[in-house]
């Protein structure tokens, strides 16, 4: 392919914002094997670099993007993030998924990684959520959203009192008491546009509590009717290890009364409902859906990976069976 045209699949086919390092290894490396000067090469990069550029950060300060895809009737699909994986949130973006949501509470995440996973998910194309470790943390509250996260998802939530502890983290003056920082990511390092920001994250930044405590059961009307909760997931395993029921309880009557005035709530506050089956057929997924499902969260990446394995271990266990070899019998299920 010659030159030019390789720099016209660059403009046409990567989302990429090209820094001036970059810029340089290609104009070098093109120029070289092609016989053409740098200069031809650099100033038409540079035109696609800053327009491109410009274009994203327009498009930086938008609508929320999770809630304006339900608008549009479409149903956002994700998963829960514990690997830390930037290669796993890649496969995500290639293979039709909207949004992750990475996990902090229990998985080894630091401020640092986090940044980095935020920024590989916006590369493929995924929304970036964050479930963060707890609801009394400021720093940790604000971390998440300087890194670009767009929303949070909010455990172990008891009350509405929660939901308006971390608004006041989340959100600057006067709808909050979060302090200022222009010297961040999800401000795009910049001063003169950081009052757009302010006014962008009071206006976009959602906070997604996870229905999980019976107390929150128990004061799920004024939890909806916080301003700031657009959405609501709800959480049977942990739900039903703190009624005492164990795992196995999630399809118990409490825990199914709970999920019933849940969704009643929500359904009455016009809120939107995060969720899924456990398994992910045609099936259940309509059923979830007719439920009240709008945003689909199925599964964890670890677990993801792990189904995979035990069906694969399945699989060859079961090709050699009454031939000559062998193979030791699977483990027990992890799913």
């Amino acid at each position: 392919m010659p030159g030019v045209e390789k720099l016209q699949h660059f403009k046409h086919t990567t989302p990429l914002v090209f820094p001036s390092a970059i810029m340089r290894f290609i104009s070098l490396n093109l120029s070289l094997s092609e016989g053409m000067t740098a200069l031809e090469l650099r100033l038409p990069l540079l035109d696609y670099a800053l327009t491109h550029r410009d274009s994203e950060r327009k498009q930086m300060f938008r609508k929320n993007r999770l809630l304006s895809l339900v608008e549009q009737k479409r149903i956002p699909l994700g998963i829960q993030m514990f690997t830390g994986s930037a290669a796993i949130i890649e496969v995500l973006g290639q293979t039709g998924y909207d949004f992750v949501m990475i996990d902090t509470e229990h998985s080894q995440v630091n401020p640092r990684a986090l940044e980095e996973m935020i920024r590989t998910a916006e590369l493929a194309g995924l929304i970036p959520y964050v479930r963060v470790t707890d609801l009394l943390t400021e720093v940790e509250t604000r971390q998440a959203l300087e890194a670009g996260g767009e929303g949070l998802f909010l455990p172990r939530v008891k009350s509405v009192a929660d939901i308006r502890r971390v608004a006041d983290f989340a959100f600057f003056p006067p709808k909050g008491r979060r302090r200022v920082c222009p010297e961040v990511r999800a401000a795009n390092y910049n001063t003169p546009s950081y009052d757009q920001y302010i006014e962008w994250n009071n206006a976009e930044v959602t906070l997604i509590p996870i229905i999980e405590m019976p107390e929150a059961v128990e004061d799920i009307d004024a939890i909806c009717a916080h301003p700031d909760v657009k959405m609501l997931y709800f959480a049977p395993g942990n739900l039903a290890v703190q009624l005492g029921l164990g795992m196995k309880g999630m399809r118990s009557p409490q825990v199914q009364a709970a999920s019933r005035k849940v969704l009643d709530a929500v359904a009455h506050h016009g809120l939107l409902m995060v969720g899924g089956p456990l398994l992910a057929t045609p099936e259940s997924c309509k059923k979830a859906f007719d439920d009240g499902i709008r945003i689909f969260s199925l599964g964890v990446d670890t677990m993801g990976f792990r189904s995979f394995c035990e069906q694969t271990v399945a699989a060859v266990n079961e090709a050699v069976t009454g031939t000559a070899f062998t193979r030791p019998p699977a483990p027990p299920s992890g799913l």
